[in-house]
């Protein structure tokens, strides 16, 4: 019994000085790790929980988003309409709940999980605005302290998609919420973009913060005419050129600057001709993978659909987003 006792503590021991000598998990590893993710869309964004084309989220979708072989979830989250819009603008105890336990859902079954500020859009058109700026920096300073204790699977993301603001405006406001962020997470990882949609050259355009715990992310629907209003065919070797040189440019910014990067947003409407949106996917996520980005496909129970919610069930493009390797 001694021996067993005194076993124990060795490995616990052991275990705990691995664990320091580790240090904490670095944004390179976590890109490695999240590899193949999805988004959680059109659930905790709308102005309430399940007022668009979903109902509220479920537990079992984690379990699901496992078993398919996705590693991260992505969980677009909307703050606006669950905060006070006078000082100290907190935000609502029923909802900041709400948003903590679908992270625990996720967190609970290993997977990562990206939480952001997701269509406040009366930031984005008012940036000028103090007061505004005041109230955003509230709302991350209360999820800040709120998710703090969680693990390192956990990563925040500053703001989706900051459609409207300049790129001095959108600068301004990363260093900010990271000044913010860090008061109370000094390691916890941190998504960052540039402004408009977050495109490619957005990404590149944006100061590149001075801290060793951030990713950068874009976004990328392109050519658009197929992705968003789903006409005419893709697959040509001059489609695929194209695509490959939007991957390349954000592979050498990643590259001089030292920070991985997420595609944190894809995908083709499914209306476009079926043997074309497969091969779309498919060069997406070869692309990604082999410039070494992780990814989380739009998934918006939708027109951009890949999981059947209500079913338990997915689409052919599942296998596509799982199984395609990177290109060799």
């Amino acid at each position: 019994m001694k021996f067993w006792i005194v076993g124990l503590l060795v490995v616990a021991v052991v275990a705990v000085s691995n664990r320091s000598v580790a240090g904490p998990l670095t944004p390179k590893e976590a890109v490695r790790q999240m590899s193949r993710g999805i988004n959680l869309g059109n659930t905790l964004e709308p102005p309430t929980e399940g007022a668009w084309n979903n109902g509220p989220a479920r537990e079992y979708y984690f379990d699901d988003y496992k078993a398919a072989g996705f590693k991260c979830v992505r969980i677009p989250v909307r703050w606006d309409e669950h905060t006070a819009t006078n000082a100290p603008y907190a935000v609502t105890d029923q909802w900041m709940n709400r948003v903590e336990q679908v992270v625990d859902w996720g967190l609970a079954r290993g997977l990562f999980i990206i939480i952001n500020a997701h269509h406040d859009d009366w930031l984005k058109t008012h940036y000028d605005d103090p007061s505004k700026r005041e109230r955003f920096e509230r709302i991350w300073v209360q999820i800040s302290e709120r998710f703090k204790g969680k693990s390192d699977h956990l990563i925040f993301e500053i703001l989706n998609e900051p459609h409207g603001m300049t790129i001095t405006q959108v600068n301004d406001m990363n260093a900010r919420i990271l000044k913010i962020i860090r008061a109370s997470n000094p390691t916890r990882l941190v998504v960052f973009t540039g402004n408009e949609w977050s495109e490619p050259s957005r990404l590149i355009d944006a100061a590149v913060p001075n801290d060793a715990y951030v990713i950068g992310t874009f976004h990328l629907y392109s050519p658009s005419f197929f992705a968003n209003d789903g006409k005419g065919t893709w697959g040509t070797a001059a489609a695929r050129a194209t695509l490959h040189q939007e991957f390349e440019k954000v592979s050498a910014w990643s590259a001089t600057n030292g920070i991985p990067v997420l595609l944190g947003e894809f995908g083709a409407v499914s209306t476009c001709d079926p043997a074309s949106r497969r091969a779309f996917y498919a060069a997406y996520v070869s692309e990604a993978l082999s410039h070494g980005f992780a990814f989380t496909i739009w998934d918006d129970g939708g027109k951009f659909l890949v999981y059947e919610r209500a079913a338990r069930g997915w689409n052919e493009l599942k296998d596509v987003l799982i199984t395609t390797p990177p290109a060799p």
